[in-house]
Order: C-alpha cells, then sequence, then structure tokens
C-alpha cells in the first residue's frame, strides 16, 4: 500500500462520517416534519353531529346579525346538552375562525 491508498482510506472514512451525519439529520428533520403531515384540522363535516348542528347555529346568529365575533353565551346556548369535549370545543373554535368569526367575552362585535 502506498501513500495514496491511505489518501483514499482517510477519504473515504469522511465520506462515510459525513453520510451518518446526513442521515441522522435527515431523519431528525423527517421526525420533526411528521406531526404536520399526520395531524388533520378538523372539518364541518368530520364532526359530530350535535357539534355540526351547534355551528351552524352559531355561524347563523353570526351572519344574521352582521357580526364577525361572537360571545360565550352565545356559544353556550348553542353547545349540545352532552358533555362537549377538549376537542370539540376545539374543533368549533377551528370552524368558525375559517369563516372568520370569533369567540370573546362582552357584547360581540
Amino acid at each position: 500500500m502506498g501513500k495514496g491508498d491511505s489518501g483514499k482510506r482517510e477519504t473515504g472514512k469522511r465520506d462515510d462520517a459525513h453520510a451518518r451525519r446526513q442521515a441522522v439529520i435527515d431523519g431528525l428533520l423527517a421526525d420533526a416534519l411528521r406531526p404536520a403531515y399526520t395531524y388533520r384540522l378538523p372539518t364541518h363535516a368530520s364532526l359530530p353531529a350535535d357539534i355540526r348542528r351547534a355551528i351552524d347555529a352559531l355561524l347563523a346568529k353570526a351572519e344574521a346579525q352582521s357580526r364577525r365575533s361572537l360571545t360565550y353565551d352565545d356559544l353556550e346556548e348553542a353547545l349540545p346538552p352532552r358533555d362537549v369535549s377538549a376537542e370539540d370545543l376545539e374543533a368549533i373554535f377551528w370552524v368558525l375562525a375559517e369563516h372568520g368569526i370569533e369567540v370573546e367575552d362582552g357584547q360581540g362585535g
């Protein structure tokens, strides 16, 4: 083995080390991006029927009163009589936000 062989081995080791580091970085990036691809935002059609009816009532109220915000009292009136989960509430707020409507304290506006 001559001098040229040891240089090739060193270059090969650096290339292997670089490839391993790159594989780790690629894996970390893939893991970081995965939740963005797997989480599905709620849609009106994917919600339980009673939650869809609540959203429809809230949208109708906002439209009838030409308002872009509703009160928590409005929300409370529209909710079904059952215990509503945090996920249901999140979905309601999300769908309302898609329509440019927010829920806030006070008189609305």
